[in-house]
């Protein structure tokens, strides 16, 4: 399940039926836990039962692999019923070019009371649904405990965007690395940038860049979240090598007790991440710890406003009549609540939060609960072509060669051919 290229679990053989009456439910996706992907087999092998002709094929690419062949596995004739999202304009570029079924009124009945509001509305578009929500994955700052201790680091005291300049600071004079990072796939960079626009501007303030008035994304308060992100970038608080550190390395790199911090979902620190330390265990509870991306002094963002992805699945335009029948069973109360009790998700199902065992994934629940703006990733609010620039320019200004200014101008180019 580690490799980069297209895993499939062959398709689960039904107990009756023939290949002339055999129906197959594609379903990509990019989760590499396979914990995870046991209890989907299961719900995939139950329903396979009730519906003979059915079978159920799960299909694995890494996240760069997914991003780079979805389109073209999209126009082609073997494309997959059920495919991975992200939601934002990446959503919208793929409902625009005909590759989503509008499945609005076949789930008003059995699951729109099912999810959490803000999950069924991140993957509609003009008031209609093309897809269902799975789980959500804050971007919060985790914390190895011993090497802030070393450094002599007081993570509980980190407020604001001082404090975190501090810590880093004392982590350089003690010998430590402040901050792991994969700068090879250059959207782990993004983080910095794009949640230093959300404390800086604030849940209207971004919907405005994104509409284009003040400036758009080259506005000077956008310029300001870019100022201090290259202010960070100067104090060098990234590992030797990270423009070519991969975002598994960089996860291996903190869980082997490199690196005092790593601003990462913690769907993936705690789970996909630990597979990729040294010893694939990682740093376990006792060792770390987590706070959120600090506030910036006089900004309207809230430490609480939180950045991440909200993962979910489109239905591709030809998908089979069953795949919404498998996704009730899939993305059920049932087997989300498998997946919040064995810290595997924090799933969009009501009902399911209080299923949570492990306190880090609880904690990080409840904080979605009661937050009340859920940001996305840059890369894919903006759409493909935008997002890639923003990305490029996140991981430009950490190398030197650009300045803020620039990097705020050549966003908002690319997003004003697409801003309407």
């Amino acid at each position: 399940m580690k490799g980069s290229s297209l895993f499939s679990l062959a398709p689960l053989e039904s107990p009756s039926g023939s290949a002339a009456t055999e129906t197959v439910i594609k379903i990509l996706h990019v989760n590499p836990v396979p914990d995870a992907l046991e209890i989907w087999q299961a719900a995939a092998v139950e329903f396979a039962k009730a519906h003979p002709p059915v079978k159920i094929q799960f299909d694995y690419l890494d996240h760069e692999l997914f991003k780079a062949e979805l389109p073209t596995l999209l126009q082609s004739k073997g494309r997959p019923s059920v495919f991975h999202s992200w939601g934002g304009g990446v959503m919208l570029e793929q409902i625009q070019a005909g590759f989503c079924q509008d499945i609005t009124d076949a789930i008003a009945e059995d699951f729109n009371d099912s999810f959490y509001p803000a999950g069924i509305q991140a993957f509609m578009a003009e008031g209609r649904s093309y897809g269902l929500p799975d789980s959500v994955g804050p971007i919060v700052f985790w914390y190895n405990k011993e090497l802030c201790e070393q450094a002599g680091v007081g993570p509980s005291e980190i407020k604001d965007w001082e404090n975190l300049f501090e810590a880093v600071k004392k982590c350089k004079a003690a010998g430590i690395v402040p901050m792991a990072v994969g700068g090879d796939e250059k959207w782990p960079l993004q983080f910095y940038p794009a949640l230093l626009m959300m404390r800086i501007l604030g849940k209207d303030g971004m919907a405005s860049a994104y509409q284009g008035a003040h400036g758009g994304f080259a506005g000077p308060e956008v310029i300001k979240a870019w100022k201090l992100y290259k202010a960070l970038c100067d104090l060098e608080p990234f590992q030797e090598g990270f423009q070519t550190t991969t975002t598994r390395e960089a996860a291996g790199f903190f869980h082997d007790g490199k690196a005092a911090f790593h601003l990462q979902a913690g769907v993936w620190v705690l789970g996909a991440g630990r597979m990729y330390a040294a010893d694939e265990q990682g740093l376990a509870d006792a060792k770390l710890g987590w706070f959120f991306f600090p506030e910036v002094q006089g900004g309207k963002g809230k430490a609480n406003d939180i950045f991440g992805s909200v993962y979910g699945w489109l239905v591709s335009k030809d998908a089979p009549k069953e795949t919404l029948e498998f996704m009730k069973v899939w993305l059920g109360k049932e087997t989300q609540t498998q997946l919040a009790a064995e810290g595997l998700s924090i799933p969009m199902v009501k009902g399911t939060a209080e299923a949570i065992q492990d306190p880090f994934y609880k904690a990080l629940a409840q904080e979605v609960n009661h937050s009340g703006w859920i940001g996305l990733a840059m890369d894919q609010l903006l759409g493909r072509e935008a997002g890639r620039v923003f990305n490029e320019e996140a991981a430009t200004v950490a190398a030197g060669a650009q300045s803020p200014e620039q990097a705020a101008q050549a966003v908002e180019n690319a997003w004003s051919q697409n801003r309407i």
